[in-house]
This record gives C-alpha cells, sequence and structure tokens, in this order.
C-alpha cells in the first residue's frame, strides 16, 4: 500500500507535527508494511523535527514563486491569480464556463502526475478549512481529482463559512472526497447552517490523539532533561500563547488585551504556589510565520513575580512537549493541540476556545467543561475557574485518562476503516 499524506503539517506548528506523528504511528500500528511518502512546506525542519524523510510541497513551492514575481506585471499576475485561480481549478474539474479554457501553472499538472503513483491520497486534518485562511488548500484535493486518485480527508475541522467563494468550493470539494472525517461535531453543524455538502461527512478523531507516548524508546535530550527537571522541584503549570491575529477581530479584543488578562491568571497561579512554564507549539524555525516565544515574552512584562515564570526558547519537539507536560499538574493551552498533547500524555489540560475547533474537541472528548471560552479570560473570571480545576485534579486526572483512551480507540477504528478502503480499492 503507497500512500501519500498532504497538508500543512508539521514545520513550525508542533499542533500540525502532532497530527501528522499519530497519523503515521497510527498507519504503521494497523499497517506495518505501509509505503508513506510525506509532504510539507518546510520539508528540512519537518524532517528533522519527524525524524524521517519530508518532501517537499510543490503547490507551496509554486506559491511562493508566484508571490516573488518582479515588476508591475508580477503584482497584476499575484492579483489575477488571488481572484480566479481557484475559479479556473472548479470551472476545469467541473467543465463548465469560460474559465474552464484558461492555462494554469504547469505545476498543477505536474502535482496531478506525480499522485497517479500512489494507492491513495491522505490529506491530513486540523484547521485547515477556516475561511480566513484563504483558499490554498483546496488546490490539493483538485490535484487528487485531476489525477483521479482516492483522497481522505482524516481529522478535520472546517468552517466558519462566511466567504462565497470559499463556500463554492468546499461544497464542491467536500462532496467528491472519498471522506471528509471531521475530528469533532460543530464542523458538521456549520456546514449544515451554511448549507455545504455533507454526504461524505464522518465523525473520527484528530489523529494527534493517536501519537504514541514511546515510554520504552524516548530518551531525553539536555534541554528536555532541563525542564523536567525545573517542574520537578515545585508544582507546575504549563501555559501556551499565540498572536491571535487574524480571529482577534472576529473576537473584538486586541493582542495586548489577551496578554495582559493571561497574566493575571499568572498571578493568581502563583499565589496559589504554583510556578508557571511557558511552553510553545509554534515557532519560527525554518522561516514559519509564527513564534509563540515572543508573545510568551511580551506578557511576561505585566506578570508580577518574574521569577516564578519559565519560558522555554528551545526548539522542542511534540513528543518532547509531551514528556515535558506530563510532569505538569495542569496545562492551560491557547493553542488546542498542546491541550491534546498534554492530555495524551496524562496532564489535564484546558482549552481557551477562541474557534469553534476547541469546544468541538472537549465536547467530542466528554468533556466540555475543560473549554473555556477566550471571553472568560478577558473579563478575569476564568481565574476562578482554574482554581476549581486545580482543586479537583486527582479525580480530573482518571476522568481525562479514560477519556484519551476511548478517543484513542476511536481514533485507531478510523484509521483501520480508511485502511479498509484502501486495500479494498487495489
Amino acid at each position: 500500500m503507497k500512500l501519500l499524506i498532504l497538508g500543512n503539517h508539521t514545520c513550525g506548528n508542533r499542533g500540525d507535527s502532532a497530527i501528522m506523528r499519530g497519523l503515521i504511528d497510527a498507519i504503521y500500528h494497523q499497517q506495518p508494511d505501509a509505503d508513506l511518502d510525506v509532504m510539507s512546506r518546510f520539508p528540512i525542519s519537518s524532517s528533522w523535527l519527524q525524524s524521517r524523510t519530508i518532501l517537499a510541497d510543490p503547490l507551496y513551492q509554486l506559491s511562493q514563486k508566484q508571490q516573488a514575481a518582479p515588476g508591475m506585471s508580477g503584482r497584476v499576475k499575484k492579483i489575477l491569480r488571488r481572484r480566479y485561480q481557484h475559479k479556473v481549478l472548479l470551472a476545469k474539474a467541473t467543465g463548465e464556463g469560460q474559465l474552464r479554457n484558461f492555462r494554469l501553472a504547469p505545476e498543477f499538472d505536474d502535482f496531478a502526475r506525480f499522485m497517479e503513483k500512489y494507492d491513495a491520497i491522505i490529506q491530513v486534518g486540523g484547521s485547515n478549512y477556516v475561511d480566513l485562511y484563504g483558499l490554498t488548500h483546496f488546490e490539493y484535493p483538485f490535484c487528487a481529482f485531476m489525477a483521479k486518485k482516492p483522497i481522505y480527508m482524516v481529522g478535520h475541522s472546517v468552517g466558519p463559512f462566511q466567504n462565497p467563494d470559499f463556500n463554492q468550493l468546499a461544497n464542491y470539494v467536500f462532496a467528491r472526497t472519498d471522506a471528509l472525517i471531521l475530528r469533532e461535531t460543530v464542523s458538521r453543524d456549520l456546514m449544515e447552517k451554511s448549507s455545504i455538502d455533507t454526504r461524505k461527512v464522518e465523525q473520527g478523531v484528530d489523529t494527534a490523539w493517536l501519537v504514541d507516548r514511546r515510554t520504552d524508546t524516548f530518551t531525553p535530550g539536555y534541554a528536555v532533561q532541563h525542564w523536567l527537571d525545573i517542574v520537578r522541584q515545585q508544582k507546575t503549570v504549563a501555559i501556551t500563547l499565540r498572536e491571535l491575529e487574524p480571529f482577534d477581530k472576529r473576537l473584538g479584543t486586541t493582542q495586548q488585551a489577551y496578554e495582559q488578562a493571561f497574566a493575571e491568571v499568572v498571578d493568581r497561579l502563583m499565589e496559589d504556589g504554583y510556578q508557571v512554564l511557558v511552553l510553545s507549539t509554534c515557532t519560527s524555525i525554518d522561516r514559519y510565520n509564527r513564534d509563540d516565544r515572543m508573545v510568551a515574552l511580551r506578557m511576561a512584562q505585566y506578570v508580577k513575580h518574574p521569577e516564578q515564570l519559565h519560558i522555554a526558547m528551545d526548539e522542542l519537539n511534540d513528543v518532547e512537549l509531551g514528556k515535558i507536560l506530563a510532569e505538569c499538574d495542569l496545562t492551560i493551552g491557547t493553542r488546542l493541540h498542546s491541550a491534546i498533547i498534554s492530555m495524551n500524555f496524562g496532564t489535564p489540560a484546558i482549552a481557551i476556545n477562541y474557534e469553534h475547533k476547541s469546544a468541538g474537541i472537549m465536547q467530542q472528548l466528554g468533556m466540555p467543561e475543560m473549554a473555556i471560552d477566550i471571553r472568560h479570560l478577558l473579563d478575569g473570571s476564568m481565574k476562578g475557574v482554574v482554581a476549581d480545576i486545580l482543586a479537583q485534579l486527582p479525580a480530573l486526572g482518571e476522568k481525562v485518562e479514560h477519556a484519551v483512551a476511548r478517543e484513542r480507540e476511536k481514533g485507531f477504528a478510523m484509521i483501520e476503516s480508511v485502511l479498509a478502503r484502501i486495500r479494498g480499492a487495489q
């Protein structure tokens, strides 16, 4: 079985790295002889973070080349591409409209031909299909359609659907994929509300739940051992932060307000006897456009007792983060996957809900109370909620362990279902 796994995974986002790692772990667990090729926008850092060879994503390379086109003609071409490239792809796929006669960049045909050697394509999940993120993720299924290869979208959150062009592509692509397997139920509600075709929708889980803990094979490096030593000295709450953009305007808040509100939560934790460790699932390694460590450094300026605040500036992979989080008492994650990684490695976590995926994942887990709307952070009421959760940790830890075991069981069944369909089509 030869599979191509693609999507915006690994690179500087360790949440995406966990999504990818969990998918690969689960496939090899059930199909040890599977032949997997994996693509990333950032193959060098991804290969290092995943400890395996990662191929370069040709469509991302094409977009970078297009954006770098010089002069006035280059700017005009960029505008035309942004407005019409997705329309041309759709017209060619449907065979309708005048745009079907327009030429696409040859890289699209090259990529479709490249796909022909695989038994199936898996577009790994995450929040790829969010209207605020644009339309480029639809290019991958269109190339699979051109190659006449089955494509399975595994472990996704989709929506909101507030852009007509986005909705048009979503309606076409989601109806023609071999399966759109959602990791939570809120996404399906959004699809139905916006009249997006749901016939290929199946219910699944986030594949980050399927990352193996590597209990017998993990050896901590210098940086990991350093943070394990720090965490073991005192009760510790881990937190993750992020730049809210592009969600800040939709939320009606500012980055500064968010950072100041988080500093107040940190102050309360310190008053209650905890040290706070800031870990980052997104860093600027290999030109990735987010670095949560910078947010942590800004937030630290508002903290009253910075001597009890530790900011990890190291480049850690998702398993290393999991091993550190496993030694903490609680994780408070703005980054959803810091919460998933934490719980998968045995430590309860609060997910701050700045978009529907966090609430949906915790609802799917059977623990909706562990998703806290970001507005409760901003109005100060989250401090009391965190204190209440810390008082319930022993019972909560047991509940998390059972919930994660159920999610992993569902996740392995999800992967087996996909593999069975691929085997059946061979």
